[in-house]
């Protein structure tokens, strides 16, 4: 079995370990885990943390909502024994990994990364970025097979996001690129492909055309709720966009804030930017710095809670630390993993936390938002 338990023994962890991680899953491959997907809603056909390596490699592990507090409805003793993640059985058998690895080649200038990938909001497709042909390509993840390629681009497309999905699964995708503009896609939660016409998957358009941009985007984050698209290139500032591809304004960061690598955005209008060499900005959504920090870490994860409060990050050093996104004040630190951690995700009820480690295995934390939330308001 390749499925890691933690040792409950006082002597190997502390208590706060303990109490921190769930449980620690280590896939076969040693690849790291670049991309990590927790659509965990309980009424899809199959709950899963979806996970694919730089090698892309993924796997479609089985989430069981075993998260319940003692006592309280949905709980039981008997659940509490089961882990929440349950390893994709054609991995953890090495027995169909034909159906699990994207075979077609990246352009080898690309760096695999977080970005590359998005997973639709029911794990039935996996979306991917890097070709040298220009293109983006959409994949089963029941067979791993190709379902759709799509151009639009002039350049090699770097970096996909998707916003959140309606009822019936229809999102928004954006694409950027090396050619220094971003396409707004329409994806069809209906007929599974990007546009909303089966008979034309072959050559669907763009909703719209996102230009301002002078070199590569690197970064992208999209919010239907608000109706924006931010995105960051290798040098300028970050560009604030509607969904109809109006430029609405630029996110001058102060001096030392050059590079954009990752970006969050909340439906609340905090834009969390994070900057080469540990500089994290937050800005509001009508360009105002709102707060700044620099960390010791290089970061390769960003993430907001669904209510835009709280911000977690995560990077080489293997350390997950929580912030409260308004002024970066620090709530929380978990204990070190031994691995640098390359990609994370919550669970759709915002108790746990899974994040993809260089080592190959995924580690899932215990998380509670209101604790902090509460906590920081009795202190302050």
């Amino acid at each position: 079995m390749h499925l890691c338990f933690l040792p409950q023994s006082p002597l190997m962890f502390k208590d706060q370990m303990q109490q921190d991680v769930i449980m620690v899953l280590k896939f076969p491959s040693n690849s790291p885990v670049t991309h990590v997907a927790a659509n965990t809603l309980p009424h899809l056909t199959l709950p899963a943390v979806v996970t694919i390596t730089c090698s892309r490699l993924f796997a479609v592990n089985r989430w069981h909502n075993t998260v319940g507090l003692r006592g309280a409805p949905g709980y039981s003793l008997e659940q509490a024994h089961h882990l929440p993640i349950e390893m994709d059985s054609l991995i953890a058998n090495n027995s169909g990994t034909n159906k699990r690895q994207i075979t077609d080649l990246v352009d080898q200038s690309i760096q695999i990364n977080t970005q590359c990938f998005v997973v639709t909001a029911d794990n039935r497709y996996i979306l991917v970025c890097g070709f040298w042909d220009k293109s983006f390509r959409v994949y089963s993840s029941d067979t791993g097979k190709l379902t759709q390629i799509v151009f639009g681009h002039w350049d090699v497309v770097t970096c996909l996001a998707r916003s959140e999905s309606y009822i019936g699964g229809d999102c928004y995708i954006v694409s950027g690129s090396r050619d220094a503009t971003l396409l707004l896609w329409y994806w069809s939660g209906r007929h599974h492909i990007i546009g909303d016409n089966p008979n034309n998957s072959d050559y669907p358009a763009p909703r719209a055309v996102l230009t301002g941009h002078d070199y590569e985007v690197v970064c992208v984050s999209v919010c239907a709720e608000l109706g924006i698209v931010i995105s960051g290139a290798k040098e300028g500032p970050c560009l604030v966009h509607t969904i109809t591809g109006d430029l609405l304004r630029a996110l001058e960061g102060p001096d030392s804030c050059v590079l954009p690598r990752l970006i969050s955005v909340s439906s609340e209008g905090h834009c969390i930017i994070y900057y080469d060499r540990g500089q994290f900005c937050n800005f509001s959504i009508n360009g105002k710095l709102l707060a700044q920090m620099e960390i010791n870490d290089s970061t390769r994860a960003v993430l907001l809670s669904s209510d835009g409060q709280n911000l977690v990050t995560g990077g080489d050093n293997g350390v997950v630390e929580v912030w409260q996104a308004c002024d970066f004040k620090r709530l929380y630190v978990y204990p070190g993993c031994d691995a640098g951690i390359r990609a994370m995700d919550l669970s759709h009820d915002q108790r746990t936390l899974i994040t993809g480690m260089a080592s190959g295995s995924i580690v899932a934390f215990n998380i509670d938002f209101n604790r902090w939330h509460f906590e920081h308001q009795n202190r302050y």
